[in-house]
């Protein structure tokens, strides 16, 4: 229930982010429960996402996690978090390596393009070992700051967490209203981000 709660609360007092719809910790295929987002259509029409979106979608992913160990500590953490991990590697890759979000990096596309997709071949932009290095940095540094930004907020909604963890327990989904009339009644702390 705290891995789930984890994720909607962030997704709730991340700025800007996609309306939580429905939390539930009822078991559906490997994942042990499920927080789903309603999309902005705005943002589904375009497919464009902001730098801030992203980095939050970073965050929310990770907000599983950390309740887990906040709430657990670091050696009672669950696998559960293994599909999250593998989206946040994802989005922080492509942050990097297609969408220019990393100073460091700059403007630059990292990463392989399909030269001819029929024939399974793949053109390799140049890239040299450092900046393959720099990369990688570039992205643990993006999870990293993630991270932590989910700590900051759960920690600080603490009691929010601990709520949202019991109502599931009792009921076992939660709709995005409910979240929303369970945030109201607390006062929270709303994910705070640099300026660009």
């Amino acid at each position: 229930a705290y891995h789930e709660a984890g994720h909607a609360i962030v997704g709730m007092l991340t700025p800007n982010y996609d309306r939580v719809a429905k939390v539930t910790i009822v078991p559906r295929g490997s994942a042990g429960g499920l927080t789903f987002f309603s999309p902005e259509e705005s943002r589904v029409d375009s497919g464009l996402f902001s730098r801030q979106f992203l980095e939050g979608q970073l965050a929310v992913a990770l907000g599983g996690r950390v309740a887990e160990e906040i709430v657990f500590g670091e050696d009672d953490v669950t696998t559960g978090a293994a599909n999250d991990f593998e989206q946040v590697t994802r989005v922080a890759t492509q942050m990097v390596t297609r969408f220019g979000f990393s100073d460091s990096i700059g403007q630059i596309v990292v990463e392989s393009q399909p030269a001819n997709p029929w024939m399974g071949r793949s053109q390799r932009a140049h890239v040299s070992s450092a900046t393959k290095a720099l990369v990688d940095k570039e992205v643990s540094r993006l999870v990293k700051e993630a991270h932590v930004r989910a700590r900051e907020l759960l920690l600080a909604n603490r009691s929010l967490l601990d709520t949202v963890a019991e109502r599931l327990v009792e009921r076992e989904s939660i709709s995005g209203k409910e979240l929303l009339d369970l945030v109201k009644a607390k006062k929270v702390r709303m994910m705070t981000y640099p300026r660009y």
